[in-house]
């Protein structure tokens, strides 16, 4: 059995929070893709669909056991969003599963803790789905969930801002989350800190139901 675990996320944004959440691992995963992604612009560039093809092939590497362990996260997004949605999410990804013979689940068993799937080699692959393996959304709504009390006021002010944006609000409704966090974290001491470096200065409770929810489904998984 190979020694080499492997986390499959979307994006630039989501490796570097990852890099953070997963210090604390004894095995701690590679995280995919790599970056710079300059082999196969279909496989290593960010976004869902490359990620699912890298994802069918980390399956079959799984199965043969070039791989020990395997997890997948990807954002749930929003029905209004071409068909998207948790329990739409759920099953592309279970479809991609069932195509390598993974035992399938109708849904999960415990709302909220991410799930494992087992193939009957014995290889395992974890999916979780942002914000929080049940509701729609993304990783940007599980951090909104998650801002310190003492964060409040100036989080309050920044939505306060984007409700009275008018007719210069060009995003669409569904990338509010992303919007709000975004003009909180503009107005820090250092304006414009990413995700992941909000998390290392502890600007997020740690110990938020969602993240603690997280972090016991990747130990699960790579553990």
């Amino acid at each position: 059995m190979a020694d080499r675990n492997v986390l499959l996320v979307e994006g630039a944004s989501d490796q570097k929070f990852f890099h953070q959440l997963l210090s604390e691992l004894s095995n701690t995963p590679e995280i995919e893709p790599k970056i710079p992604r300059d082999r196969d612009a279909q496989i290593y560039r960010n976004g869902l669909q490359p990620l699912y093809r890298q994802l069918e092939l980390q399956l079959g590497l799984l199965i043969r056991g070039q791989i020990n362990k395997l997890g997948v996260i990807v954002d749930a997004d929003h029905v209004a969003q071409d068909n998207n949605g948790f329990t739409n999410r759920r099953n592309q990804l279970v479809e991609l599963l069932g195509r390598s013979e993974f035992v399938i689940t109708s849904s999960p068993e415990v709302a909220g803790r991410g799930e494992i799937f087992v193939h009957s080699s014995g290889a395992e692959v974890g999916i979780w789905i942002m914000p929080d393996h049940q509701s729609d959304g993304m990783i940007e709504d599980l951090f909104m969930g998650s801002i310190k009390t003492e964060q409040q006021t100036l989080l309050a002010h920044a939505t306060d801002v984007i409700d009275n944006l008018g007719e210069h609000k060009a995003f669409a409704p569904h990338h509010e989350s992303k919007a709000r966090l975004s003009t909180w974290l503009a107005w820090q001491k250092e304006p414009g800190i990413s995700p992941s470096y909000a998390y290392h200065k502890d600007l997020f409770d740690k110990g938020n139901a969602g993240f603690v929810a997280l972090s016991d489904w990747l130990k699960r998984v790579f553990d």
